[in-house]
């Protein structure tokens, strides 16, 4: 595999660790419940998050008791575990952004954050006070801990040599069900795999009544914010200024004012996604103050069936 530069050589890096530890690990954990890990074998950018909202409010539709448990980067609770129950408000910067976008995308299911996901589900269950029937296991493609029940695993059309990887393309044979969610070119070179792939595409979901004349000024602290933006763009945004910041961004007050003046001056609506939003709320911004937008899973009749097949009946 030729993978030149600094993505390249970051990937080369991080995905022979994880090789090592997949091959050398340890029997692991069970859970008193169904495990199914959605993960990612990219750095982010893969769509996960929304991905692991569909599925448990698929879940729920279905009548299950449903628990997610995420890692909550960069949130106090990373290190120190908590658990959101449904119906709690989130703060991201208590439990990371990604817990409190979940917590808008899967309003009725227990969340568990923290490193250590065995004991965030033992406080689950805690805090319950009875048993959970499905344990989504957000972004645990790469731990090696808990024993998993079915393994699915967000693909773009991204190479390593572009973005940043954890894992080779051969972990991919450990997977079950295979997401293609972004990119035109076909992410698996080994046909043997497509057999596992669905395709589903975000689009992103607008505000009733948006005038096609506004102008936004489009911020972002995601992993791929150039990807999100070109979305933007495609469903109907007139988007005219645009400022990424690094995945997983910490925004102060006085750093967010500065933002919202500069786009008043020049007669732009700030627009950001989800994953922003959380944090900018918590900040106290109110919520005329911008436009919030969050991608909508499509996918075709076909690829359901496959889905339904895989997810359901495995």
């Amino acid at each position: 595999m030729r993978v030149p530069g600094i993505e390249g050589a970051a990937s080369l890096v991080w995905s022979s660790a994880n090789a090592l530890a997949r091959r050398f690990s340890g029997d692991r954990t069970r859970l008193p419940a169904r495990v199914v890990s959605v993960g990612n074998i990219q750095a982010g950018g893969a769509g996960k998050t929304p991905l692991v909202g569909w599925f448990a409010r698929e879940a729920d539709r279905r009548g299950l008791g449903v628990c997610i448990l995420s890692r909550g980067y960069r949130g106090a609770w990373e290190s120190e575990g908590g658990v959101l129950a449904p119906g709690e408000t989130a703060f991201a910067s208590q439990c990371g952004d990604e817990p409190a976008l979940l917590r808008e995308l899967a309003p009725r299911a227990w969340i568990g954050v923290g490193a250590d996901r065995v004991r965030q589900f033992g406080r689950v269950l805690e805090r319950k006070g009875g048993s959970i029937d499905l344990v989504i296991l957000d972004d645990g493609f790469q731990n090696f801990r808990l024993h998993k029940d079915l393994e699915i695993v967000a693909l773009t059309s991204a190479s390593p040599s572009k973005k940043v990887f954890r894992d080779f393309s051969g972990a991919l044979k450990g997977a079950d069900l295979l997401v293609w969610t972004k990119g035109n070119e076909m992410p698996l070179s080994d046909p043997s795999l497509r057999d596992k792939l669905v395709r589903v595409r975000f689009r992103l979901r607008l505000p009733a009544g948006l005038s096609p004349d506004q102008g936004f000024f489009f911020v972002s602290g995601l992993a791929d914010g150039e990807e999100a933006r070109r979305s933007a763009v495609d469903a109907g945004m007139k988007i005219e200024q645009c400022l990424n910041f690094p995945d997983h961004a910490r925004y102060s007050r006085k750093e967010i004012d500065s933002i919202l003046d500069q786009a008043k001056r020049a007669d732009l609506k700030v627009a950001l996604t989800g994953k922003d939003w959380v944090k900018w709320r918590e900040l106290g911004v109110p919520a005329s103050a911008v436009t919030v937008f969050e991608p909508e899973i499509e996918i075709s009749d076909s690829d359901r069936r496959r889905w339904e097949q895989i997810v359901w009946t495995t």
